[in-house]
């Protein structure tokens, strides 16, 4: 497995958080996957005009051989599609851009679960976005729409476990949406409203180890059950953006 990651050298804590949190909850992870589950990661340099560049997963997405930078709904984030695309630039990988008018958040908007690609939506933009996905990656992708009660990205609700399996947070998608789920997703393991507060959802998967925020205890337990060696981080600085440990990397293969 290899990823992308970007320290957050310049991210600024809220007001009363620790700011010594900041550094030390992403060095832990970094350690983790580095050290101890052998997956290999790549530094983006991190750049003072754009702090929120470590939360790699909205950086873009990677298919094969393939980039597409973000087009984030937060305009003043737009620079950083940039940044991230340099990086691939200099190492050939093709990189189409969406069409104007397109919003994408990256590997925050789009997920794999067994070779199908799902989509979270809100707007007609979100959608017109899938659609140019769907047409550059030569692959289907299914939309889904999020419910009003749920301010985070799809990657905070549906999270792949792989074999058929997911974590998933049912009160996140619209009925329609949740129905295509349940379909089409084999084994759904429904995420309780604690875990989902403390991103569960959104936990990191490196072969059979499962990287989850501290606090999730019912998610540990299940995927443990499942035969995952479970891993518990700190990410508090960095969850009032909806980032928990997936959010912090952007896969690039494996």
């Amino acid at each position: 497995m290899k990823v992308l990651m970007c320290p957050p050298l310049h991210y600024e804590p809220a007001p009363g958080e620790d700011a010594s949190a900041v550094m030390a909850e992403w060095r832990g992870l970094y350690r983790l996957l580095r050290d101890e589950l052998d997956v290999q990661v790549d530094l983006l340099e991190p750049r003072p005009d754009m702090p929120k560049l470590v939360t790699a997963a909205s950086g873009g997405f990677v298919w094969k051989d393939t980039f597409i930078a973000s087009r984030p709904r937060d305009v003043s984030r737009r620079p950083e599609a940039e940044a991230w695309a340099n990086f691939f630039m200099v190492r050939g990988y093709a990189m189409p851009d969406l069409p104007e008018g397109c919003t994408f958040e990256g590997g925050r908007d789009l997920v794999v679960a067994d070779g199908t690609l799902y989509a979270g939506y809100r707007t007609d933009d979100d959608l017109a976005a899938h659609q140019a996905l769907s047409e550059i990656l030569d692959h289907e992708v299914q939309s889904l729409r999020l419910s009003d009660g749920w301010d985070w990205p799809l990657d905070t609700c549906l999270c792949p476990v792989g074999d058929g399996s997911a974590l998933f947070l049912p009160d996140a998608f619209d009925p329609a949406a949740r129905k295509e789920i349940q379909d089409h997703v084999p084994r759904l393991h429904p995420v309780d409203a604690d875990d989902a507060r403390r991103l569960g959802c959104n936990a990191l998967f490196a072969g059979r180890n499962a990287v989850l925020p501290k606090g999730c205890r019912e998610t540990g337990t299940h995927l443990k059950e499942a035969g995952f060696q479970v891993h518990h981080l700190p990410v508090a600085a960095y969850a009032r953006h909806g980032a928990g440990p997936k959010a912090l990397v952007l896969k690039i293969a494996g």
